[in-house]
């Protein structure tokens, strides 16, 4: 069970040398991809979920559900956990914590905004910060925290995407 623990940490936390150029698609057809399965992310992020989740408090729900549809259509995209602030740097700052969004090659993918703003939020990487020390007002359209390596919240993590898995899988073949 560490050994799995271990694994799922490398594999969320460390940024690979450099994305694959099979997973690299075009920043336009990758973001018309992402917006058009909005719909299906949040029925799958429904479906799955714990029952006693409500839907503004299941962004791991909406992330998981998120990567599993984007591989499908071959945009590669890691799971992270952490602090997000929308608008950093400005009297506007909405801050959301904890939080798990994804990201791809090219941008910060949150379908954990649908329930809250009523659409997908999809910021290219140049406009996310990863600390307050290099955020830009104005230009900075999301901070983007990841949390540090934790067993707890990993094998936490680990549960969930079990749960997901099985859930989704039986929501297929159910549905």
């Amino acid at each position: 069970m560490l050994r799995i623990a271990i694994v799922i940490v490398a594999a969320l936390m460390c940024p690979p040398p450099a994305w694959p150029a099979a997973e690299r698609a075009p920043a336009s057809a990758a973001i018309e991809v992402i917006a058009a399965l909005a719909p299906a992310v949040e029925a799958t992020a429904a479906a799955t979920r714990p029952r006693h989740w409500p839907m503004k408090r299941a962004c791991l729900y909406y992330a998981l559900a998120g990567q599993a549809l984007l591989a499908r259509h071959g945009i590669a995209t890691r799971l992270r956990l952490g602090r997000v602030v929308y608008r950093p740097g400005t009297a506007a700052a909405h801050p959301i914590a904890p939080h798990a969004w994804l990201e791809s090659a090219t941008h910060f993918i949150d379908y954990a905004a649908l329930p809250r703003w009523g659409q997908v939020a999809i910021i290219p990487t140049p406009m996310t910060a990863a600390a307050v020390a290099v955020v830009a007002p104005g230009s900075t359209r999301v901070l983007a925290i990841p949390d540090a390596p934790d067993v707890r919240l990993w094998r936490d993590l680990s549960h969930h995407r079990r749960c997901f898995q099985g859930r989704w899988r039986a929501w297929q073949r159910d549905g």
